[in-house]
């Protein structure tokens, strides 16, 4: 068996959470012509996926 933990991690299930947030405002912002909005909704989604990458790698380094 595998022992590898594909979205079992918690730097998986926040990225998650923060790219599906991410979407939501952003596509609220869309309806409602809100740019402004819509740009932060994207800086979130930029941020949650560096968040998620940094956070494997850190968590992959200190399990070695």
């Amino acid at each position: 068996m595998s022992k590898d933990n594909h979205g079992q991690t918690p730097a998986a299930w926040t990225g998650t959470f923060l790219l599906i947030a991410a979407s939501v405002i952003s596509t609220f912002a869309l309806t409602q012509n809100n740019w402004n909005m819509f740009w932060q909704g994207i800086g979130l989604a930029v941020f949650g996926t560096i968040l998620w990458i940094v956070w494997e790698k850190v968590r992959t380094k200190s399990r070695n």
